[in-house]
């Protein structure tokens, strides 16, 4: 059994060696390159079960023709649809969109609240949604946890959920959140993104080419049958 100080340093170890590696090789999404509320909200409604590069095509003319939560809420339901529908369940996503709008202009004077519980009131926003709202616009030290990122950690640390839908599992959030440095959650969080876009994919992962790969049990066991 590792010693607990062996743990802290692993895991302190896996945030640094992740850290240096996005900063060489993270993706440049608009989306990233703001820390605007808006333009981080519209962005997590849109990445919700699509990939980014769909999200790419469309979020820039999006945010243009829809500057603020005023106008979106202004905006009709088909128009928002036909804007959306390249990214899929555009009827779904233009209707979470237009009726957040509708709360955030009525009850929080046009301005997305930083409050988790109150982010959590609004259609379509769950704990991955809130907390990455509150990491990326509002520079919260908060985890953010999807399917990529529990593969990631069940790779790594050998932690596999006991839930049937780990994503709500307390005990995989906990870890996640250990992981994270005190005065970076924002590039960690990005980084483990990336990390699981570039390297550590759910088929074939690239395991000879990863950054944590020394402190990752399922990598060590590939590459060098430990």
């Amino acid at each position: 059994m590792a010693s607990e100080r062996t743990v802290i340093e692993r895991r302190a170890q896996f945030s640094v060696y992740l850290i240096a590696w996005f900063k060489k090789n993270h993706k440049n999404y608009p989306w990233r390159k703001t820390k605007e509320p808006y333009k981080i909200f519209i962005a997590e409604i849109m990445l919700r079960k699509t990939n980014a590069e769909k999200v790419l095509t469309i979020f820039e003319p999006f945010v243009r023709r829809y500057p603020e939560f005023n106008s979106l809420a202004r905006a009709s339901p088909k128009e928002l649809e036909e804007n959306l529908r390249p990214l899929g369940l555009y009827r779904l996503r233009a209707e979470q969109l237009k009726r957040s709008a509708e709360t955030i202009v009525s009850k929080f004077d046009g301005q997305l609240p930083n409050s988790k519980k109150e982010l959590l009131e609004l259609p379509g926003v769950g704990n991955y949604i809130a907390n990455a709202i509150l990491c990326f616009a509002f520079n919260q030290n908060v985890p953010i946890l999807d399917t990529n990122i529990i593969r990631i950690i069940a790779r790594a640390f050998s932690q596999k959920s006991k839930r049937r839908r780990a994503r709500n599992d307390p005990v995989i959030w906990q870890m996640v959140a250990k992981l994270i440095p005190d005065d970076d959650a924002r590039s960690f969080n990005l980084a483990l993104l990336d990390l699981a876009s570039i390297v550590c994919t759910p088929k074939n992962p690239r395991c000879s080419i990863c950054p944590v790969v020394s402190l990752c049990n399922y990598g060590r066991e590939v590459l060098w049958g430990e």
